[in-house]
């Protein structure tokens, strides 16, 4: 599949694309129960971050939105990464609605989840979504985030130091 012309003048990251997505199709090199395999939902939730990373919103948003609805049957740690994406997005274009909503999902997606990247993936979208905390959607939602992150947190509390990071 050729990625759109808009990227022709991004010519490393147009390179990455059309490399990734040939390698859909290659046999994975090293099996590993703990890796997960290169597939069309990874491919959609890279691409996402690239083309978010490029301004390029509305393309971004496909690929998130996709991300997500390829994940929606399977690990829930993809899943939670690929929401967080999607609802960045979402306030990265102005629209709260939809980044609320997403956030809401975001929640459910399996609160007992203990991954140090997806607490810190969930900060970057709470500092995201703070300016438009006039919105009241967007300060409800954040009242709700802040309760689940503290739960999250709990899970967490014997993997990260008070300072954020990871013990020795």
């Amino acid at each position: 599949m050729p990625w759109p012309p808009y990227l022709s003048t991004c010519q490393p990251p147009a390179r990455s694309l059309e490399q990734a997505l040939g390698a859909l199709d290659a046999p994975a090199d090293y099996e590993h129960p703990w890796l997960s395999p290169f597939d069309a939902a990874a491919l959609a939730s890279e691409s996402a971050l690239i083309l978010r990373d490029l301004e390029q919103y509305e393309e971004a948003l496909t690929q998130a939105e996709d991300a997500v609805r390829l994940r929606e049957e399977g690990r829930a740690r993809s899943l939670a990464l690929s929401r967080i994406t999607l609802a960045g997005i979402h306030v990265l274009r102005r629209d709260l609605d939809a980044a609320v909503s997403v956030g809401h999902d975001l929640l459910s997606t399996s609160p007992t989840l203990g991954s140090i990247r997806v607490a810190h993936q969930l900060d970057d979208l709470r500092r995201l979504l703070e300016p438009h905390t006039g919105y009241r959607p967007v300060r409800e939602y954040l009242t709700r985030f802040d309760d689940a992150r503290r739960a999250r947190m709990l899970l967490l509390a014997d993997i990260i130091t008070p300072r954020g990071g990871i013990p020795a």
